[in-house]
């Protein structure tokens, strides 16, 4: 059991650290090309599954038990959206405010 947590809390920190770069990455497309978002969000989402594949491939090659990885996989790659999401929501937010009418006072 000690030795499963090893390999979870791994996996997770990996999925964390997938996370965090999916977001600096993200954060970067948003500022510089916007439209392109769409396109990020799709390759993020095939790195992250082909992260939870390789969990799930290799995990009976290592001493760690395969579900204990998958979980601190998934987690690593799921819990930091609860940080990120409204953070990139927010910015998104920002560089598409219009700015507002100024109301005119003819007199």
């Amino acid at each position: 059991m000690r030795n499963d947590l090893v390999g979870a809390l791994l996996a997770f920190a990996v999925g964390v650290g997938l996370a965090g770069a999916g977001f600096l990455l993200g954060r970067r497309v948003l500022q510089k090309k916007p439209e392109g978002y769409v396109v990020f969000q799709s390759i993020k989402q095939i790195v992250q599954i082909l992260f939870l594949a390789a969990l799930l491939i290799l995990g009976p090659h290592t001493s760690w038990d395969t579900v204990w990885l998958l979980a601190g996989g998934c987690l690593g790659v799921t819990l930091p959206l609860l940080w990120f999401t409204p953070k990139l929501v927010r910015l998104n937010g920002a560089l598409h405010e219009k700015p507002e009418k100024e109301d005119r006072d003819d007199g």
